[in-house]
């Protein structure tokens, strides 16, 4: 972990994430993490292009309170290509995935803990796995994002379990 960064969230989405993140026994930048990641990687929400950031609503009845988070450079990089395709601040970000997906997501990772026993995260292919690639097709530059591992990795691997 190296990047750290600063987002504000309500003090009633954090005491919602705080007690959520308890009954998981995972830390509150886990659930952030993995909250985000799993609303990502099953599209909850639809990239939107040529449009301004959205960021989350000022609302003087719910004070705010900074949060800090400490990821690792792929989680970071993860980020910000969900706040690109989402055309959302950070904040914003948290604050969609709260209120549409936090309850899908805590049923979805309570059945995935009843599959194995070791520990009380997700699989590494479901949630951290991130890399990039850049390449030219015709001299115009291009950057592919693998939110999960790379095709060729996927071929390879099954390739060696095959034989």
């Amino acid at each position: 972990m190296q990047i750290e960064t600063t987002t504000c969230i309500s003090i009633t989405n954090i005491s919602i994430l705080e007690k959520h993140a308890k009954q998981l026994n995972i830390s509150l930048r886990s659930l952030i993490l993995f909250l985000l990641m799993y609303a990502a990687k099953n599209e909850k929400r639809k990239a939107t292009a040529f449009k301004r950031l959205s960021y989350r609503k000022r609302n003087a009845e719910d004070t705010w309170r900074r949060v800090h988070l400490v990821l690792y450079h792929s989680e970071y990089e993860f980020i910000l290509d969900v706040k690109k395709l989402w055309k959302m601040s950070l904040a914003r970000c948290i604050e969609f995935c709260i209120e549409n997906v936090l309850f899908e997501f805590i049923n979805y990772y309570m059945e995935e803990l009843t599959k194995k026993d070791t520990d009380n995260y997700l699989p590494y292919y479901k949630n951290r796995s991130y890399t990039f690639d850049f390449h030219q097709e015709k001299g115009i530059h291009c950057i592919t994002c693998y939110w999960g591992p790379p095709p060729e990795l996927l071929n390879n691997t099954l390739s060696i379990e095959l034989e």
